[in-house]
């Protein structure tokens, strides 16, 4: 998955530093980042210094910044395009980055008082500097969730908005006072008319396109239940069995991995064969 970046190693303690040599810089233009022509990113040493460097993060010892790059030369990537990266570090580095900033952005002014906010010395947060008010970085959770019937197909969908129209799986976000257990089932009830039961968690991901962090669930439908689709969410919903295509796009994302998984068996040690 994306974040699977290693031996490289992703530091997100809040320890900002000076720019140094070949730290890497930022600029984002609405969901597009500024990048040199040949799709690599722009280092302290291509700039003059004369600007404000905003720390964001590290990975390894190379330090990543927010800065005004409009006057260099460049090319506009988008967010969606950063996740086929074949690299990794870049795919990952940059999806990161956008989503402190689409953070920072969105939150400029103090919603207590309304007075300017200020990047926080100390933690990554903005704090006002009028009432004190701090607003750290937003994380949405959500689920993703592979439904098995008892004929052992899954259940794949294609979402009735937005950029993606590839296969995927049912996904939600975690409403208030909501457990992430109660959430899958709301959502697939939701989305597609069926109770679900016998839910395993798998793993987590974080996912700086919407800002969420992904937890990922395997469950069962058991029964003769028919599909009710959602219209408003999904465009379609429908069993696949294993030896079906299902087109899947590259190695980001978590729902790619368990539809993997579902096609090659490995599934089998989350969730029991009925």
């Amino acid at each position: 998955m994306i974040q699977d970046i290693a031996p490289h190693v992703y530091h997100n303690e809040y320890t900002p530093r000076a720019p140094q040599s070949q730290d890497v810089l930022f600029d984002f233009e609405g969901i597009s980042l500024r990048m040199k022509k040949d799709h690599t990113f722009f280092t302290y040493d291509d700039v003059s210094h004369d600007r404000n460097f905003i720390y964001l993060f590290r990975i390894d010892d190379t330090a990543y910044y927010l800065t005004d790059l409009k006057e260099e030369e460049h090319i506009l990537v988008t967010k969606y395009e950063l996740r086929y990266q074949t690299d990794n570090v870049t795919g990952f580095a940059g999806i990161t980055g956008w989503s402190l900033y689409d953070w920072m952005i969105h939150n400029q002014y103090c919603g207590v008082c309304g007075h300017t906010m200020k990047q926080d010395e100390k933690e990554r947060a903005m704090r006002c500097p009028e009432c004190g008010n701090i607003v750290y970085p937003r994380i949405n959770p959500a689920v993703i969730v592979a439904v098995i019937n008892d004929e052992d197909q899954l259940l794949v969908t294609r979402y009735a908005n937005g950029p993606y129209k590839r296969w995927a799986l049912v996904a939600g976000y975690v409403e208030i006072g909501e457990t992430l257990e109660q959430c899958v089932k709301r959502e697939v009830k939701e989305e597609t008319g069926l109770d679900v039961s016998d839910l395993v968690y798998y793993k987590s991901q974080p996912w700086g396109l919407s800002g969420s962090v992904l937890s990922g669930f395997w469950c069962r439908a058991h029964g003769n239940q028919n599909i009710v689709l959602q219209r408003s969410e999904l465009a379609v919903a429908e069993w696949k069995d294993h030896e079906d295509e299902i087109e899947l796009t590259g190695h980001a994302a978590l729902t790619a991995e368990m539809i993997g998984m579902y096609r090659n068996g490995g599934y089998r040690r989350w969730i029991s064969i009925r």
